[in-house]
């Protein structure tokens, strides 16, 4: 039976990890750690915790660069998986506020693979396609170079990775490092595309299109990023690294049409520049996940779309 530690629990994806590991007989218990940090509503997080009630599970509310605060956590719980999604995600403000990235994705990072050296069975990092930049060649294999990420965002997921390997080398922890792309689903932070889009089209409000709509993206439903880490638990080899996306980029024009078919609504359109941070493309070559894992991607843009519509209507719209 296993206790697994997650954390950002609270979060996005962590809340919908966190429901799929507590239906699963081979869960004994789950172990949320989050800061409630502000990045992404707090009002939201709690409403996402309040549907992880369960006897199995238990939330703490502590910063992953508190290292005391976690081995007290540890020591109690004594956890055998960790599954650490935890992190600053936010490309742009990285840029700005390099600090605060560098010191909750490298130092708590750190501090999660120093206490799970010893007893924890698997460790899975969850990183990003950040780490390639615009280095690689479409479609991104995980042997291209990715020593070139355009923000701080980026170059700490390389660092976690890195660090992951050298705990894995010194004290023999199993890691898997999984790069996702492009994350969206129910409960999606407000400030990422889909959320604004969504909220703007459906208020009437203009959007905003960054350059001319033509970057592309590897958008990639969460619930084939829960599956891909549930099954990362018991798969894999001693260190591996994977591509975790739906391989289908989109272009921003592309994702904007989909969203109205699914809205029933034209969107009122303001361009404006790209960021400097933001890449060409994002698309995932996702063969050794599928060797490795036998995982594949299975919900298309369209529907996940129209999912996440369906969502915001019932969850945000009048609220």
């Amino acid at each position: 039976m296993k206790t697994i530690l997650v954390t950002g629990g609270a979060g996005f994806i962590g809340s919908h990890l966190c429901e799929r590991l507590l239906k699963s007989s081979k869960v004994k218990r789950v172990i949320c750690v989050d800061n409630l940090e502000a990045s992404y509503p707090v009002k939201y997080k709690k409403e996402n915790l309040a549907l992880l009630k369960s006897k199995k599970f238990r939330f703490y509310k502590t910063d992953i660069r508190d290292l005391n605060g976690l081995k007290k956590i540890f020591k109690k719980e004594k956890p055998n998986y960790v599954v650490h999604l935890a992190a600053k995600t936010d490309t742009r403000s990285s840029v700005t506020k390099p600090y605060e990235h560098q010191s909750v994705n490298v130092l708590g990072t750190l501090n999660l693979l120093e206490l799970s050296k010893d007893n924890v069975k698997k460790f899975i990092f969850i990183s990003s396609s950040s780490v390639y930049g615009n280095s690689a060649k479409p479609p991104f294999k995980e042997s291209d170079m990715y020593n070139a990420p355009l923000a701080p965002y980026g170059a700490t997921k390389i660092a976690g990775e890195v660090l992951a390997h050298t705990y894995h080398f010194n004290y023999g922890l199993p890691v898997v490092c999984l790069r996702l792309f492009n994350a969206y689903g129910p409960r999606i932070r407000p400030q990422l595309v889909l959320y604004r889009w969504v909220e703007n089209i459906l208020h009437g409000s203009p959007i905003e299109l960054s350059g001319k709509g033509t970057r592309k993206r590897d958008f990639t439903n969460v619930s084939d990023i829960v599956n891909a880490i549930v099954l990362s638990l018991d798969k894999g080899t001693e260190y591996d690294v994977l591509n975790i996306g739906n391989s289908k980029p989109n272009s921003l024009k592309e994702l904007l049409k989909i969203i109205e078919d699914a809205i029933g609504k034209e969107a009122k359109v303001v361009s404006r520049p790209s960021s400097k941070a933001s890449v060409e493309v994002t698309y995932a070559d996702v063969n050794n996940a599928r060797k490795v894992l036998g995982w594949r991607p299975k919900v298309s843009m369209k529907k996940g779309v129209s999912e996440f519509v369906t969502w915001y209507r019932k969850n945000r719209l009048n609220n």
